[in-house]
Parts: C-alpha cells; sequence; structure tokens
C-alpha cells in the first residue's frame, strides 16, 4: 500500500532502523528548500514586483530613474544651446552656458546616485562635443586642412573651459542639495 512503511522480519534489522550517531547525521546533507515551494502565481508576482517598484519599505515612494529624460537633459540642452548661439552668429556663448549648466543640474537631480558618475564625467566630452560640431556645421569651408582644425579645436577647448567648470559646480551643488534631502528624509522616518 502507498504510504505504508513495510515491516522487516526482527532478524534482518535494515541500517535505518539503527540509532543515528552524532558523525553519521553530520554526513547527511541539509534538506532543499527551494524545490519543494509551490511557485506563485502570476496575481501574486505582479503584485509583490507592484510593491517593490511603487513603495520601499517605510510606505513613501521610490525613486524612479528615468534614463531617457536624464539624457535628454545631459546631451539635448548643450547641443540645442550650442546651435541656437551658432545661429545667432556668436560663437557658443550666452545660451550655451546657460542651457548646459542646466542641462547638467537637470541631470544630476533626474539621476540615480550610480548615474552621478556618468554626469560628471560626461560633461567634458559634451560640452567639446557641442561646440566643435556646432562650428563644424556652421563654417564647414573654414576648417579644411588639419592646421586649422587643430587651431579650431585649441580654441574649442578654452571657449568650452568655463561652462564646463560651470556645469561641473551645478551638478555637484545638485548632488550635495539631494543628498541632504534624503538624509533628511531618513531621520523624519525615523522620528
Amino acid at each position: 500500500m502507498a504510504g505504508q512503511r513495510a515491516s522487516t522480519p526482527t532478524g534482518d534489522v535494515p541500517e535505518q532502523a539503527q540509532p543515528r550517531t552524532r558523525a553519521r547525521a553530520a554526513r547527511l546533507p541539509a534538506p532543499r528548500r527551494g524545490a519543494d515551494a509551490a511557485p506563485p502565481t502570476r496575481a501574486r508576482a505582479r503584485a509583490a514586483a507592484g510593491r517593490a517598484a511603487g513603495r520601499s519599505r517605510s510606505g513613501s515612494r521610490t525613486r524612479r530613474p528615468n534614463p531617457g529624460a536624464t539624457a535628454l537633459a545631459a546631451l539635448g540642452l548643450p547641443v540645442v544651446g550650442a546651435f541656437s548661439d551658432e545661429l545667432l552668429g556668436s560663437a557658443p556663448g550666452g545660451v550655451f552656458t546657460a542651457l548646459t549648466v542646466l542641462g547638467t543640474a537637470a541631470a544630476a537631480w533626474l539621476a540615480t546616485r550610480a548615474g552621478w558618475w556618468w554626469v560628471l564625467t560626461g560633461v567634458a566630452p559634451v560640452v567639446l562635443a557641442s561646440i566643435a560640431g556646432a562650428e563644424l556645421l556652421a563654417d564647414r569651408g573654414g576648417y579644411g586642412n588639419a592646421k586649422a582644425l587643430a587651431t579650431g579645436a585649441a580654441k574649442w577647448a578654452v571657449r568650452g573651459f568655463p561652462v564646463m567648470a560651470a556645469a561641473l559646480a551645478a551638478a555637484l551643488l545638485v548632488i550635495v542639495l539631494r543628498i541632504v534631502l534624503e538624509q533628511k528624509q531618513k531621520r523624519s522616518r525615523r522620528g
């Protein structure tokens, strides 16, 4: 019959019926836990994922990163500023500086803690690429040989350095502000 133990004659005692010693018990593997658990239903899995994504343990909303908005702020605003300054007739200047600082600060606000690294290190290449792209598209004939291109690159680096410094300062200010606000929220939850 299923589920019943077969009895053995009194003279034949199997090894399993003998009392276990500590040495024998130590050699046995631990039972597996994962195989016996019933798989979660789809509704339970969705509910658990929704709770994990939407709320933290304390019940407050968690920060959901939006990589598209972060990239648009960090890359798009400086490019728009550089091209608008070229269309206005000035070398990348006031509009470019303002939009680059604003874009970098917005990207630092929108990014996660891990994303701050990319925002801060991406300022210099974005500024240089924006200035170079706008200048090259505005004056294609002026940069026909390598000597003119090298001279132009030096000018772009000199013009871009104050913009880079201002954008980095704005991003660092936003990051410090976020850290202070997060610490304040943690203290208010505890108290």
